[in-house]
């Protein structure tokens, strides 16, 4: 419902104020007001529902709910939908949650909770009244998008659970835009959350900040090459290890045969690459965090390491380590319960699972950056590398929050010691890069090794019809990434993932030995890259050699600003970025005419805002 009002003052407990996008004096802008539904999720299991008035002043209106009165109300959530916010079965429309996820309204029945996936601070949705998109600008760490459908009735929430709703840190706070015209899109919905996170300050494009940092600008021309080295079993048939209950370390790729990978990059013409080191570090992969060092043994220790820098260096590629402070394992030498993160029982409860080193346990962020991080950073620099400092899990997982009162944190500033180890790893190596995209990392990160777990396959599921480029579009040109797991090794894969990566502008990913988990776990994809004989590294380089090749066509698009993606026909998916090239990738089994421009079935087209009509072109080869 919207009301037009004369220019008045909200009023109330939560009270409305009018965002500093209006303009400034206008007396004629005209002013709408609407109903917010608030529900009270009450601990002993009742509900209290109330309705407040909020005003939009020229498509803009700000929300807010003072800490003190969430704590007051005691409740175990608070739910709050606005009344444009609901659609029906069969309107016309979508919604759109910052994960990626999107549907229309063709369900009776059905729930969807953004949490642990909610990666940007905003959600959007398409009805038959407007598009929005709503960004949560106070307590967003870490806030739920709830998509609701009953009897066909559709309703998008915004949901205070866990201690947000218990212990709020600040007083909550959402601003609602309304979208116009050619803005009142998907790709409007980023673009819009793009503009705010830009114009505050909070990022800066990637053509700007590669402008005095070589390291970066050749990072982003560059595909990832990751390679596993050495690990113990996964899952670890022990929880706990001792000294004399550790499994023993499987040593894989040895230093001496990494700096072979890289000779046979140079001899197939991969100019260009950044090779990353997994497992190198005392234990293997996931061996005995946060313990470094010593480096590995039986790889070769670190004299034949600091050789294999060298070699990869002086052949024109970039090397980095892979490191990890958010897990840790009893088996640590340094370990200490000190300096792990606490939960709202005063006790340790965060866990990664169990893996190489065993049951692992979250490190507060405060305590990762002051025992470990700003000391052994240094100390890998020192070795030699050199490129986007890898340094897992960190930005796949929302920052935790410590209760310890040694070092209390919320989880917002959890975030920001996140932020510090992230400047240092630009200081040591040049950038930083870790695994997923949270965008509490959107100041810092330079690469997520990939953004969703989801198989983009897998749809329609229940609610959602389908995975969308929304972090792309919004962060594409800010800061680079592979789209999902199972795009890694890209060029291995089925053709549906090749296309795909290359539909959401992804810096390709390879990795040597991504498949490591003994109980088929796996999560990057069926088809790997192997390198134990001359003949697999050979078939193993020109996989990576077929990928370098589209990524030279593609590679300059990540310092452009994806500005919108859709279908253009069925199967037909086009990308469009801020230099006015766009990227057609065809998904169907019969050639597809866009722009004039021939894309072959199971293909893709760069196409260029100057090229010739169809007629006048020359054939070239087919994708």
């Amino acid at each position: 419902m919207k009301i037009p009002m004369k220019m008045k003052l909200a009023t109330g407990v939560a009270a409305l104020v009018l965002a500093a996008s209006v303009f400034a004096g206008n007396d004629l802008a005209e002013t709408f007001e609407c109903k917010l539904e608030i529900c009270w999720h009450l601990r002993d299991g009742t509900a209290e529902t109330e309705f407040r008035t909020m005003e939009e002043h020229d498509g803009v209106a700000v929300f807010s709910l003072a800490r003190e009165e969430i704590v007051s109300r005691n409740a175990v959530s608070v739910e709050i939908t606005p009344d444009f916010a609901r659609a029906k079965k069969g309107d016309k429309g979508f919604w759109a949650v910052s994960s990626g996820e999107t549907g229309t309204y063709r369900c009776d029945d059905g729930t969807l909770n953004c949490n642990r996936w909610q990666l940007m601070s905003f959600y959007g949705m398409q009805t038959p009244e407007r598009t929005f998109v709503a960004i949560v600008r106070k307590l967003k760490y870490y806030f739920t998008t709830r998509v609701v459908a009953e009897k066909g009735e559709y309703r998008m929430s915004c949901v205070l659970e866990n201690e947000l709703a218990s212990h709020p840190y600040e007083d909550f706070e959402i601003e609602f835009r309304r979208l116009e015209g050619g803005d009142a899109t998907l790709a409007g919905i980023a673009r819009a959350y793009r503009r705010y996170q830009l114009d505050r300050g909070v990022v800066k494009p990637l053509a700007e900040r590669v402008r005095d940092n070589p390291v970066l600008k050749y990072a982003m021309e560059a595909p990832e090459v990751r390679v596993r080295q050495a690990w113990k079993p996964v899952p670890s048939p022990f929880p706990y290890h001792t000294p004399e209950n550790e499994p023993a370390v499987k040593p894989v790729v040895s230093f001496d045969r990494v700096a072979d990978i890289a000779r046979e990059f140079k001899r197939q013409g991969v100019d260009k690459a950044e090779f990353c080191l997994v497992g190198w570090q005392v234990g293997g992969h996931d061996g005995r965090w946060p313990q470094v060092f010593p480096v590995e043994p039986t790889l070769g220790g670190e004299e034949r390491l600091r050789e294999c820098i060298r070699v990869v260096k002086d052949l024109g590629y970039l090397i980095v380590p892979h490191g990890n402070y958010l897990d840790a394992y009893v088996i640590a030498e340094s370990w200490d319960e000190e300096w792990l993160a606490k939960g709202l029982s005063g006790k340790p409860e965060g866990t990664s699972g169990v893996w190489g080193g065993g049951q692992s346990h979250r490190v507060c962020a405060r305590r990762a950056y002051e025992r470990f991080m700003s000391r052994e950073m240094r100390r890998m620099a020192a070795l030699g590398f050199k490129g986007l400092g890898y340094f897992d899990v960190a930005s796949i997982v929302p920052a935790d929050l410590c209760t310890d009162a040694r070092h209390p944190l919320s989880r917002a500033e959890s975030a920001m010691w996140w932020g510090r180890s992230a400047a240092l790893s630009k200081e040591c190596f040049g950038g930083y890069a870790s695994e997923g995209a949270f965008d509490h990392f959107a100041d810092s990160l330079d690469y997520g090794l990939y953004v969703s777990f989801n198989d983009p396959k897998a749809y329609p599921n229940g609610l959602v019809d389908r995975m969308a480029p929304l972090p792309q579009l919004v962060y594409n040109g800010i800061f680079a990434s592979n789209p999902f797991t199972r795009t890694v090794n890209f060029t291995a894969q089925d053709r549906y993932c090749q296309l795909k990566l290359i539909e959401f502008g992804g810096r390709p990913a390879f990795y040597y030995h991504s498949k490591f988990v003994s109980n088929g776990t796996d999560w990057m994809g069926d088809n790997d890259l192997h390198c134990g004989t001359d003949d697999e590294l050979r078939k193993s380089v020109a996989l990576v050699k077929k990928g370098w090749d589209v990524y030279a066509q593609l590679g300059h698009l990540q310092f452009m600003f994806m500005e919108d993606h859709f279908e253009v026909s069925p199967g037909v998916w086009k990308t469009s970025y801020s230099n006015g090239e766009t990227v057609v990738v065809n998904y169907g089994d019969s050639p597809a005419v866009v722009d004039g421009v021939v894309v072959p079935a199971e293909g893709w087209r760069l196409i260029h805002p100057t090229m010739p009509p169809l007629a006048a072109r020359p054939a070239t080869p087919e994708h």
